[in-house]
């Protein structure tokens, strides 16, 4: 079966480290950092900022055709990116219904982040770690596919993630999802 695991939340929740991890257990795991894209745009606007919706959309969209077609070619996926519940029909509405989805937000405290991301990439980025921070604080009605990172324990997370994926926990309906009426 086509697989597609979406690992979301803010910078510094841990998502490029569960993501690696999460591929390395799929027979053909396959990885797409969806920050590549943002790469792409010559003049990019900030993310964050209003203006950039057209923008933020538009990589959404080629980030999900991109997943497809790795899905479709026998790939197991796995996204890494922000990628809150606002663009989840974006993404949804690119992929046909046979693809086993999941979505997985990551979540740790403002501090958490500020510090694992001022580590990584410095100060610069505090301003996007507050605001996205704020973004998956209320991740209704997805709540129930949040893991807590606050302690940082890779392994413990990696686990309570693998366990999560196999018994369920974080599936997506595309269909619902695209009804506006995601079952959790």
């Amino acid at each position: 079966m086509n697989r597609i695991v979406i690992v979301s939340g803010c910078p510094g929740g841990g998502k490029t480290t569960l993501s690696k991890a999460l591929v390395e257990q799929l027979p053909r795991g396959l990885h797409i950092p969806s920050d590549l894209f943002y790469e792409f745009p010559a003049r990019l606007i900030e993310p964050t900022e209003e203006a950039s919706h057209h923008q933020n959309t538009v990589i959404m969209q080629a980030l999900a055709r991109s997943a497809r077609a790795f899905a479709e070619g026998g790939y197991g996926v796995v996204i890494d990116g922000i990628v809150g519940p606002w663009f989840l029909p974006t993404l949804c509405s690119e992929w046909p219904d046979d693809i086993d989805l999941s979505y997985i937000v990551l979540r740790t405290s403002e501090a958490q982040a500020l510090r694992r991301v001022c580590d990584r990439d410095g100060p610069g980025s505090s301003a996007r770690v507050r605001h996205m921070v704020k973004a998956f604080a209320d991740v209704s009605p997805y709540e129930a596919h949040v893991v807590e990172t606050e302690t940082g324990a890779v392994a413990e997370t990696f686990e309570s993630v693998k366990q999560g994926l196999e018994e369920g926990r974080f599936a997506l309906d595309r269909r619902d999802v695209l009804r506006g009426t995601p079952q959790v």
